[in-house]
């Protein structure tokens, strides 16, 4: 063969394996990973608390700020001004006349039933009632003491009308009872009906069309001038606390029980 293509086959091959050399020496560049989307898929949450610092290790230098005084940032825009209220009329006075004092507010004081009787009795004995009062009044207690809310039920059903129990839209007198009392049958209330009932009764608007027997009298005296047999009429409808709380009120929000002179129930509920 002719020395001068076996010299450039000879150079060929000394390219190529310096090539294969040089390639394996140098180190190859890592891929990039894709930046992750931003959205719901990402996982932000692992990440930060990937690169989240430990306690151990010395915090970051700060960075040297780009410019001595950086600039301030912008101010809020201001909100419009309110419209000030319509100031009240200005009223004349006559010359030489004195201006009217301003009207005084009361200060708040006890709250006070809208509806005050034009007169109060106390009765003593219960066995003085009208016929048909005492009547009533022993029908009640006979529920009472059955034990079955029911039987206050049919009562006050076979009532001329439906007496006032509850001051809310409800309309089954046995379920609000239920509801309203702590054992969720009702018999709570079936104590507190022959608690009133025990005491006297007041006679209010004697000899007037709103003429009604109260029980217990209480309802309708001022709590804070009761006499020691009084209070303890009182204490053996409430707690202590729901004496100082009542009285406090300067109303009579417990039970109350309301009867004409026919007989009829009017009421019986709590609230002033």
């Amino acid at each position: 063969m002719d020395p001068r293509k076996l010299a450039f086959l000879a150079g060929l091959i000394t390219t190529a394996v310096l090539g294969v050399s040089v390639a394996q020496i140098m180190p190859r560049e890592a891929p990039r990973p894709a930046e992750p989307a931003v959205g719901a898929g990402s996982p932000l949450r692992s990440t930060i608390r990937d690169v989240t610092p430990l306690a151990t290790e010395a915090p970051p230098p700060a960075a040297r700020p780009l410019a001595q005084n950086p600039p301030a940032p912008a101010a809020a825009p201001l909100p419009a001004p309110a419209t000030p209220p319509a100031a009240a009329p200005a009223v004349a006075t006559p010359s030489g006349a004195t201006p009217p004092a301003a009207t005084p507010v009361p200060a708040p004081g006890p709250r006070r039933s809208a509806r005050a009787p034009v007169s109060v009795e106390i009765l003593p004995d219960n066995e003085d009632l009208r016929e048909r009062v005492g009547s009533m009044r022993e029908r009640l207690i006979l529920a009472a003491r059955s034990g079955d809310i029911a039987r206050l039920g049919v009562v006050f059903q076979m009532n001329e009308t439906m007496p006032v129990f509850t001051r809310g839209p409800e309309r089954d007198p046995v379920a609000f009872w239920k509801a309203a009392s702590g054992d969720g049958e009702g018999r709570e209330i079936l104590a507190v009906l022959l608690n009133i009932l025990d005491l006297p009764a007041a006679l209010i608007n004697k000899g007037t069309p709103q003429e009604m027997y109260v029980w217990p009298y209480l309802a309708h005296l001022p709590l804070t001038d009761l006499s020691p047999r009084q209070s303890v009429d009182l204490y053996r409808l409430m707690t202590a606390q729901d004496v100082r709380d009542t009285r406090t009120l300067g109303a009579w929000v417990f039970w109350r029980l309301g009867i004409g002179p026919d007989g009829t129930v009017h009421f019986f509920l709590a609230g002033e």
